[in-house]
């Protein structure tokens, strides 16, 4: 018998079992409490994590007119809305059942109707609670497929994966070498295909991001331009504890015979919208992810 394998086939049940049994218990506690004390619980105890040093350090980076009273405040909403997405997460059928929690405010909301029958490219960013966006479009009319990375364990993918595809009518698709072939297959159909465009990307296009150079993802301009499908560019904002507001635009690519400078520029155009937002709503935006290198964080790159 294979020890590592057995040892790994081990940790997998073990943290199925930790992750079935969180979820029967905050399902006890009910979808209110229970994101309220997961987000208290992150509050508290989130300092303490090394992510925080770096988000502390992106936040001083990218928004250096703050005191550190102020950027200490919008560190411990940070923290608080992510352990309330995490709950929210295991939570999600139980959120799909009361689609009134999510509300699509009316401008996005005719926006979206009027894309018909035709697919489209959503993208988003880590603000809020993203994984709801894909209820409130359906809930408007257009069915939502999810692009996302699968879970290296087996038994945690199948459980959570089957959980998340009730907030996708349109399925979900895990990132891969024949992922494109099923999103255009999806998009043909009428469907929306959703993606988040805000972590780094090593292939991506090098820009200024809060005046400091970072790698942007182009993935969604990409897909839309080589699809010939409307870009669409959203965000879930919570507004009190499980509720939320949708809005959006759609973003108008250009079509010209340069087509990576087209997807360049829209780009720089969905990062702008990005940046808006996050400023508009600190609080709520993942500031823990390694969006400027160590060098632009120390100063050794220009702003």
């Amino acid at each position: 018998m294979d020890y590592r394998k057995a040892r790994t086939q081990a940790a997998f049940w073990l943290e199925y079992a930790g992750l079935r049994a969180a979820v029967a218990l905050l399902h006890l506690l009910g979808v209110d409490f229970a994101s309220a004390f997961m987000g208290r619980l992150w509050r508290w105890f989130a300092r303490f994590n090394p992510r925080h040093l770096r988000a502390e350090r992106n936040l001083a980076f990218a928004l250096p007119e703050l005191t550190a009273v102020e950027r200490n405040s919008i560190l411990s909403e940070m923290w608080e809305n992510l352990g309330r997405t995490f709950a929210e997460a295991l939570l999600l059928p139980e959120i799909v059942d009361k689609p009134e929690r999510v509300v699509v405010n009316d401008k996005f909301t005719a926006d979206i109707r009027a894309l018909g029958a035709r697919g489209a490219v959503f993208c988003s960013l880590h603000q809020g609670n993203w994984e709801l966006l894909a209820i409130g479009c359906a809930a408007v009319g257009k069915p939502v497929a999810g692009v996302y990375r699968s879970l290296k364990n087996p038994l945690a993918e199948r459980y959570f994966r089957s959980r998340r595809e009730t907030a996708y009518p349109a399925g979900l698709v895990a990132a891969g070498a024949t992922s494109v072939l099923r999103l255009r297959s999806i998009a043909r159909g009428g469907a929306a295909i959703a993606m988040m465009a805000d972590l780094p990307d090593g292939t991506g296009v090098r820009a200024s991001f809060f005046g400091g150079p970072s790698s942007l993802s182009k993935l969604p301009v990409t897909l839309a331009r080589h699809l010939g499908l409307p870009l669409v560019v959203a965000r879930c904002r919570r507004t009190e504890g499980v509720h939320f507001c949708i809005d959006g635009q759609r973003i108008d690519l250009s079509r010209t015979d340069d087509p990576d400078a087209d997807v360049a520029e829209g780009t720089l155009t969905l990062h702008a919208i990005f940046e808006d937002w996050i400023r508009d709503e600190p609080g709520q935006w993942m500031w823990a992810t390694r969006k400027w290198s160590e060098a632009v964080l120390r100063g050794e790159a220009r702003r």
